[in-house]
């Protein structure tokens, strides 16, 4: 929220004057305001005011703020004249300081300086591993001349890992940056949190079925480790968007309730450990539902609005965050209706309509939902569902060969904090709409009957995932038997049986008697996820009965199979049975006569 700044003016010649008309017309104020954050996260606020008089027979007596918070303490205030005793009341979680001066300055153009100082303890907050430090913006006040803002952080705090917006003058933000949302840095390289996930499945129909959930995946920005899924996936495939399929099979009228557990880390820089699946561009520039790219009016908006930022600060300029549907039964919109309706939107109108101006502009573009985390509802709202998800695009670098997520809404909430050079580490992707507009469903859609349950909870963590190991069992579905002279045919089954994505797995295959080699690399494994690798072995020639071998070989952990070899002439010896006992018959009938 922005800080209030109210000042009131007395007249000194003309008493009769009231007070509504001493204000930015006879006075200007220019603030120099210092944050210095400790290494407990209080923050000292100090204000440095200077007032000049416009008109020759009015001056200040006192000036009021009003802060978003009610945890505000020790505040002190001086002038030339010396200390003030501040009158302060606290109501409604705001805080409003009001400074009667010592000092009279009288004339045009003179000037009066004066102090304020106080602790803030929401300035600064610790948030799992990660410092976060915001810096509420101001109202545009005409009669506010120069507003200047310093930050002071201890080294304890670690690397920045953003500041939005960086300082523009020197080490100082200016009053126009203020206006704009005021500042947002953080401290730290990742931020880690366990994720607990329920999904409620139903099978209605009369025969088995099988049933899919969505998992979340990894990204180039958070990495995921599945502790513990149960009941455990028959299999998890990964899509072409990158989602974690997990897959159920239900016998008739069955209900089955899966509960996740995860570790998840998020980052604001790509990681150099993930390996994206090919995007084919044309993929993501096509009409979906909500994504309406034949419209006249998103194809105008294409032709005018032509880079990623253009699209961006249009959605953010045009839209309007409707607090109204927060809480209530989730109705997505889509694009076009966004466009008839601007002032009635949530994220999933920002984010819809954002994607459809790209893909009508050959942007690639897709969407995310998922969860993010938020201490104020108003600058940073939540709104899809029971479980109160959030949803924001992301558009395809052709350059950088990477997908780059913005986050509209917020940026629209923020009153300007910039969302689209950088996220947060508050994000977590819970399902990527690419391919579909609205499939996979998100984790929290999941739902049975009518009794209100939460299916997504999320908390903050100090444990770091711990270095991912190789996981993997290795089985080979071939007969147990084989005839020399027929192919051997069957499947080799690896499969990722650890928590985390196998970024890189190396096959082998190889055989012997009979010499096959089969070399296979897989990339971005899933959790649970299986590589069913068909095995052809041709057999011949003529050799006694024993045994052959086939050895797996998977990212160094090797699996031997043996299998039971005998010749052809085997075949012979139940027809030889045959045709002995026929002649055993017919020799004993002989005799019989």
């Amino acid at each position: 929220m922005k800080h209030r700044i109210l000042l009131f003016f007395i007249s000194f010649i003309t008493l009769f004057l009231s007070l509504k008309h001493a204000y930015a017309a006879d006075f200007t104020a220019d603030y120099d305001v210092s944050y210095a954050v400790a290494p407990t996260g209080i923050t000292v606020v100090t204000q440095n005011v200077t007032l000049t008089n416009k008109q020759t027979n009015l001056y200040p007596t006192q000036y009021s703020i009003i802060i978003d918070s009610e945890h505000i303490k020790n505040i002190i205030a001086y002038d030339k004249k010396g200390v003030i005793k501040p009158d302060i009341t606290q109501k409604d979680g705001k805080t409003t300081i009001t400074l009667k001066f010592n000092d009279k300055v009288v004339g045009i153009d003179k000037q009066m300086p004066f102090t304020l100082r106080y602790e803030h303890s929401d300035i600064a907050s610790l948030n799992g591993t990660i410092w976060d430090v915001s810096i509420p913006g101001i109202e545009d006040d005409e009669s506010i001349n120069e507003y200047l803002v310093s930050l002071q952080i201890p080294p304890t705090f670690g690397a920045n890992a953003y500041t939005k917006p960086l300082p523009a003058q020197g080490k100082k933000w200016t009053k126009e940056q203020m206006i704009n949302g005021g500042i947002n840095a953080a401290y730290g390289d990742s931020e880690n949190y366990s994720v607990q996930l329920t999904y409620d499945l139903e099978n209605d129909q009369l025969k088995p079925a099988l049933y899919e959930i969505a998992l979340p995946p990894d990204t180039e920005f958070q990495k995921v480790t599945i502790q513990s899924i149960d009941p455990k996936p028959k299999n998890l495939n990964r899509d072409n968007d990158g989602n974690w399929i997990g897959q159920f099979e239900l016998s008739s009228d069955q209900k089955l309730t899966v509960v996740a557990d995860l570790s998840v880390t998020t980052y604001t820089l790509p990681r150099s450990d993930f390996v994206e699946n090919k995007t084919i561009p044309d993929t993501y520039t096509q009409k979906q539902k909500y994504w309406e790219t034949d419209n006249e009016k998103i194809v105008a908006l294409s032709e005018k609005y032509k880079t990623p930022k253009e699209i961006y600060d249009y959605v953010v300029s045009t839209l309007s965050y409707d607090y109204n549907r927060i809480g209530k039964l989730f109705d997505r919109k889509g694009a076009v209706s966004a466009l008839q309706n601007p002032k009635a939107s949530v994220c999933s109108e920002f984010t819809d309509l954002f994607i459809a101006i790209a893909r009508a502009a050959g942007i690639p573009a897709r969407e995310i939902v998922g969860y993010a985390y938020t201490t104020n509802t108003k600058l940073r709202p939540l709104s899809l569902g029971p479980d109160v998800l959030h949803a924001w695009p992301e558009y395809y670098d052709s350059t950088k060969k990477q997908w780059i997520q913005v986050d509209p809404t917020w940026a629209h909430t923020t009153k300007g904090i910039n969302f689209f050079d950088s996220l947060d580490f508050y994000h977590i992707a819970f399902v990527i709409h690419g391919e579909n507009s609205e499939y996979p469903y998100p984790a929290g859609s999941y739902k049975q009957g009518t009794t209100p349950k939460k299916h997504v909870s999320v908390a903050f963590t100090d444990s770091k995932q711990p270095a991912a190991l190789d996981s993997l069992k290795t089985t080979l579905d071939i007969p147990s038997t084989i005839t020399i002279g027929y192919p051997l045919q069957g499947n080799a089954i690896i499969q990722n049986t650890g928590g985390t994505t196998l970024k890189d797995l190396y096959i082998t295959i190889e055989s012997d008697p009979f010499p096959i080699s089969v070399v296979r690399k897989e990339t971005n494994v899933p959790p649970y996820g299986t590589i069913t690798i068909p095995i052809t072995i041709q057999t011949k020639g003529i050799i006694p009965t024993g045994q052959g071998k086939i050895t797996v070989t998977a990212n160094g952990q090797i699996s031997t199979f043996f299998y039971e070899m005998r010749p052809m002439y085997f075949l012979l010896i139940p027809i030889g049975c045959i045709i002995g006992g026929i002649l055993l018959l017919v020799w004993t009938l002989s005799k019989k006569r």
